[in-house]
């Protein structure tokens, strides 16, 4: 009598590892495209104004921002006052938008206000969160 051979058949168990390459590169295209068109801008505890609109979001747009210790920042990079028209100069004229601190220093304010009206840049947007 023969004994019985399924026990020593040799199974094929081969695991097709093209899917879950294709999940992987379609995950990494996804957060590369994901980190690359979102602007990284400071934080801000921004104030509340009961007047205050939501205007349409535009990556061209310049965006500063003054923390609550005073200091200006371009997306997360310090700024000083000084390279403030160099940046402007090399920016298209459209609108910048000013994100301040609410406990931030007024004379951090003006003092950014100032200097972007001297370099010629009388639009503004004030960044203000509604209530």
């Amino acid at each position: 009598m023969e004994e019985p051979r399924f026990l020593e058949s040799d199974f094929d168990a081969d695991v097709d590892l093209t899917p879950l390459i294709d999940v992987v590169f379609m995950l990494l295209l996804f957060f590369i495209l994901a980190a690359t068109f979102s602007q990284p801008v400071l934080e801000v505890a921004l104030p509340a104004a009961g007047t205050a609109h939501r205007t349409e979001d535009d990556p061209e747009r310049l965006t500063l921002a003054i923390d609550a210790g005073g200091a200006l920042y371009h997306g997360e990079a310090p700024l000083a006052l000084a390279d403030l028209p160099a940046l402007l100069a090399e920016r298209d004229p459209g609108p910048v938008e000013l994100r301040v601190d609410r406990v931030a220093p007024f004379d951090a304010f003006v003092g950014a206000l100032d200097q972007l009206r001297a370099c010629g840049r009388s639009h503004v947007l004030i960044a203000a969160k509604s209530d």
